[in-house]
């Protein structure tokens, strides 16, 4: 299958990072979202992201060049024209649901359609769809533009020909592509980083230690360049509470995978993480740490 034309919905950051990777591979790419200032917030968020990427010599195009290869737009015309769609709206089910619902008639014959999910099933995701066999899961992870990692899930009955081609096209997007063998909630990555993530909540809410010595332990003894609280703060607290808990549910509800109270406290209050300047730490303008928000007494 020759792959040139890519949809991507969704103007989140997620939907961003897919666009402006798919761009800089040399792919035409239709992004569409309903909201225009989502689509003007993205152009402005990919222009940013293309000028350090280019001033670094780490893209061999110009930011321009690469630019002009994105239509957005915020209906579905000329979905039907696109060799693959990759959702990547809201971590919802209902969300997802409705909208595979709404575009699966516009989709080509040959179309692949894949969702961006961190934790929900293909079993699940594929419920809403008369042609299961053409969906394939994707995981990207944060910031698209850079983080070299990307699952993708094969569901119960999706096609392994088109699984191959997905898997081929993710190579071709630059990424190092982890083949999930089981179609498990959370996946490998998610379920490895969302227990310690909530591991460490709980031990703040305890009080056993503070933020800094549970991320430095992690930093210093590990060699992680973020530690739990860190990398949560980055994902978007309101991310991952959707996270754990799509996992909690779909497990079964055990007790060492509830979400913690402190998350969704702190989502309660609008404190987000880097993308609202604070979470469990604070962060300037520019999205830089800037010291510790949640103090363990």
């Amino acid at each position: 299958m020759d792959i040139q034309r890519i949809a991507v919905i969704g103007a989140g950051i997620m939907g961003e990072g897919i666009a402006q990777i798919a761009a800089q591979a040399g792919y035409r790419v239709l992004h569409i979202d309903k909201d225009q200032t989502a689509l003007d917030r993205a152009t402005k968020a990919m222009d940013y992201s293309l000028e350090r990427l280019c001033s670094k010599g780490a893209v061999g195009e110009t930011k321009d060049l690469v630019l002009s290869r994105i239509q957005q737009q915020c209906s579905f015309d000329g979905l039907g024209d696109m060799d693959v769609v990759i959702e990547a709206v809201y971590e919802r089910i209902d969300v997802k649901h409705a909208l595979f619902k709404e575009i699966e008639p516009l989709l080509a014959d040959h179309a692949i359609l894949t969702t961006n999910t961190s934790t929900i099933p293909m079993e699940t995701l594929a419920e809403a769809l008369e042609r299961p066999e053409r969906l394939v899961g994707t995981h990207f992870f944060t910031p698209v533009q850079v983080n070299p990692l990307l699952e993708l899930i094969k569901g119960s009955r999706t096609d392994e020909g088109l699984f191959e081609i997905a898997c081929d096209l993710g190579e071709r997007l630059g990424k190092h592509v982890l083949r999930v063998k089981k179609d498990v909630p959370g996946f490998i990555m998610n379920r490895l980083t969302g227990a310690m993530c909530i591991e460490a909540m709980h031990l703040i809410e305890t009080g056993a230690a503070s933020v800094e010595d549970i991320d430095e332990g992690l930093n210093i003894g590990y060699g992680y360049p973020l530690g739990p609280l860190g990398i949560a703060d980055l994902a978007g607290l309101d991310v991952c509470l959707d996270a754990f808990t799509n996992i909690w549910t779909l497990d079964g509800k055990p007790d060492g995978k509830k979400p913690p109270e402190i998350l969704k406290r702190m989502v309660a209050e609008g404190k987000l993480g880097r993308k609202t300047g604070e979470g469990f730490y604070k962060y300037d303008a520019r999205g830089k740490m800037a010291g510790v928000a949640v103090v363990v007494e």
